[in-house]
């Protein structure tokens, strides 16, 4: 082995000793709680409860805040930077208004940045290699919707190229003005995908978006892609076989694309699902571990152990979930029985007053033995048979609420009539639905349906499906989040 050699393997040994010394991704999994900004605690927050977050930050004097502009409506966007290297790393969150998992966790960086106490020579090495730039929310009018759209009803990642929102030229300008080596786009998605052919969900997936339709790889985004490849090594330790590689079709008109293009390494993390996440706490958790195991491969350029090979080794997203998969149930269609599976999923909305509910639909029927359910049930020989209505018939929907449901349900009952249902009202919440007069039960429990229906072992019945969630005649066990309106 030659001199030259010799010193650049030594050079790479101690470069990789004084990144195990200094950056320990399970360190951060294990005091992160010691960062997480309590007061997000749940995801449908808004650009009024992020203010005096950020206002606190700038009376602190660590960070520089700077205002770089107001939304449609009026709200101002702000730019958060810190560090005072040459390395420029850009990044966003929301975008899109009702994705803002990576915003708690860009809250917790800034409490991680602000702590005095714990990984100090970690912090001090970014704030010496890095110069930090983060707007946390970059689409509060969205956010005041939980839209993911801006107020002008413009999805802000398909508008790179024309810039018609406010929101798509302060983000344009402030690339031109910061020509970022590195970025990241900071998104979630839904949380039924999976990372690859799998059951397990595709809890964070990666991407480095193609600057062209025919996907080239250059320098900008092989470096990118290296960074991802560190990122993964070091998630993975976290949730195994729970990251994904994001479809990297072109899109001429995304932010992420063209800042590729543009000459930043993007990073795209989609924030998607982790069972029994639903205010994504977990996820958040990991965005922010990411991020700063992102940060540091940056800043040390740790990234060059790793090759494009480890990047495409990250298996592709795809979608082979439910949320709930009933397997083998005996289903009388007209006069003939026959054997089938059903996929149930259930969508979280909301009401114009902020409220949330969920509406649980058989979106997939037939022979799923190919797919995976976050809850998955096999229930050989057993008969789905429609609910019962309840009857007696209520003047309002109060009175329903002195009902026991848990007795009404046991006996198959998953439907109470009532003569007075405000025009508005969308969903029940109780464990029941709520039907009018004239309600009645037609046709047969298949695709298509709201999955209301129940589930008999022989002549004994064993569970109650309301709304697509469950309740367990034998245990008692209620899992039902609410009803619907008929």
């Amino acid at each position: 082995m030659s001199k030259k050699s010799s010193f650049f393997v030594l050079m790479c040994l101690l470069a990789g000793n004084m990144f195990a010394q200094i950056f320990s991704a399970n360190d951060l999994y294990n005091f992160y709680d010691n960062f997480k900004e309590n007061s997000l605690k749940e995801k449908r927050f808004k650009h009024s409860e992020i203010l005096p977050l950020i206002k606190t930050i700038k009376k602190d004097g660590l960070f520089k805040v700077e205002k770089v502009g107001k939304s449609f409506e009026g709200r101002e966007i702000n730019m958060l930077s810190i560090g005072s290297g040459n390395t420029t790393v850009f990044a966003w969150s929301q975008m899109h208004g009702d994705e803002p998992t990576a915003t708690m966790a860009l809250f917790d960086l800034f409490n991680f940045f602000a702590d005095t106490t714990q990984f100090v020579p970690l912090k001090k090495y970014l704030l010496q290699n890095l110069k930090m730039y983060f707007i946390p929310m970059l689409n509060p009018d969205g956010a005041e919707r939980y839209s993911r759209r801006t107020a002008l009803k413009i999805d802000m990642n398909r508008d790179a190229l024309r810039l018609q929102n406010r929101e798509s030229r302060i983000l344009k300008r402030l690339q031109n003005k910061l020509k970022p080596m590195f970025g990241f786009n900071l998104h979630d998605q839904g949380s039924l995908y999976t990372a690859g052919k799998t059951f397990k969900t595709a809890t964070i997936s990666f991407l480095l978006p193609a600057f062209n339709k025919d996907k080239d790889i250059n320098d900008i985004r092989e470096r990118g892609m290296k960074v991802i490849a560190d990122m993964n090594s070091k998630m993975t330790a976290f949730m195994p076989g729970h990251i994904g590689r994001y479809d990297d079709e072109f899109e001429p008109r995304a932010f992420g694309d063209n800042f590729v293009k543009w000459g930043t390494s993007s990073i795209l993390i989609e924030s998607g699902g982790w069972k029994d996440d639903t205010e994504k706490q977990f996820v958040r958790k990991m965005n922010f571990i990411a991020i700063l195991t992102g940060l540091y491969s940056m800043a040390s350029e740790h990234y060059v152990n790793f090759s494009i090979d480890d990047y495409f080794d990250i298996p592709e997203n795809d979608n082979y979930l439910y949320d709930i998969v009933i397997r083998n149930i005996k289903n009388k269609i007209q006069d003939s029985t026959v054997v089938m599976d059903f996929g149930i999923n259930q969508a979280e909305s909301s009401t114009k007053e902020g409220n949330v509910f969920y509406r649980g639909a058989i979106t997939e029927a037939g022979d799923l033995s190919t797919f995976f359910g976050n809850d998955d049930y096999c229930f050989d020989s057993m008969e789905v048979k429609h609910g019962l209505i309840y009857p007696e018939e209520f003047e309002t929907i109060e009175q329903v609420g002195k009902l026991k449901f848990n007795n009404l349900l046991s006996n198959g009952y998953i439907y109470v009539k009532v003569k007075d249902i405000p025009k508005n009202l969308k969903y029940s919440k109780y464990p029941i639905n709520i039907v009018s007069s004239n309600f009645s039960l037609t046709g047969d429990v298949n695709l298509g349906n709201l999955a209301n229906f129940l589930i008999f072992d022989n002549s004994a019945l064993r569970y109650v499906f309301v709304n697509g969630f469950m309740f367990d005649v034998k245990t008692k066990v209620n899992k039902i989040k609410n009803g619907m309106i008929f």
